[in-house]
């Protein structure tokens, strides 16, 4: 009776095929529990700026949206309110999370006092604003 044995080569690639099937595994896991929502559902229009941002992503979100005759709305985190409203919810949330980063979202239509108005009351509870703008489209190549 002879007993036959696999060459050193065979048996590394044996072992590494399960090793494989789980690292494509976790993988995709990852891949398909990654949340890809990274704002709010409000639609604004942001400005364009050619300058990079690199300031950080806010937990919270405030957003301006122009309304018609001069009006602006607000959001913070999807739920409208008023400025008084708005001065209220940074208050109950500055107790929780002092210091924490804010994003804020505006309309390029809204004028740029309000947002610095805005902005302002954020920043007297106690966050860190960051103003979101977005990059300019590339050209396209045509003829």
């Amino acid at each position: 009776m002879r007993l036959s044995r696999q060459s050193a080569s065979e048996a590394r690639f044996l072992e590494l095929a399960p090793v494989a099937n789980v690292v494509l595994l976790l993988i995709f896991f990852f891949l398909l529990s990654w949340s890809f929502v990274l704002q709010p559902g409000i639609e604004v229009r942001l400005p364009v700026t050619s300058f990079p941002t690199t300031s950080r992503q806010g937990h919270y979100v405030i957003s301006l949206k122009a309304a018609g005759g001069g009006e602006t709305l607000m959001f913070f985190d999807e739920m409208a309110m008023d400025e008084a409203g708005l001065k209220a919810k940074l208050a109950e949330v500055a107790e929780q999370h002092f210091a924490e980063w804010i994003t804020l979202n505006a309309d390029e239509s809204v004028p740029q006092g309000r947002v610095q108005q805005v902005a302002a009351l954020a920043m007297q509870k106690g966050f860190r604003v960051t103003v979101a703008t977005q990059r300019p489209t590339p050209p396209a190549n045509g003829p």
